[in-house]
């Protein structure tokens, strides 16, 4: 589940909730994104294109999706995990 987390349209931050409990893809909107995980012992990303070998995340984690990234895919090791996602809009 994607949810917009309530900044204000004005603010030049987008913000994002993922809720899931297998895998889910997610879009960069052409910017690059900081994300943290705030729920679940751990998660993997994966670059859609293979630009990078996969990589685990940790709870409270913070990662950089580069903006050449079109698409990540990632997937929960976990019973559900919430990531929080930001990027320039």
């Amino acid at each position: 589940m994607e949810e917009k987390t309530g900044l204000h349209e004005r603010e030049f931050l987008e913000t994002r909730r993922f809720t899931f409990s297998d895998e889910i893809e997610i879009e960069t909107c052409g910017s690059v994104n900081m994300a943290n995980l705030v729920s679940g012992k751990k998660m993997q990303i994966e670059a859609i294109d293979d630009a990078f070998d996969p990589h685990i995340i940790h709870y409270a984690e913070t990662f950089i999706i580069p903006a050449t990234l079109s698409r990540v895919k990632l997937k929960c090791l976990d019973d559900a995990c919430i990531v929080i996602k930001a990027h320039v809009r």
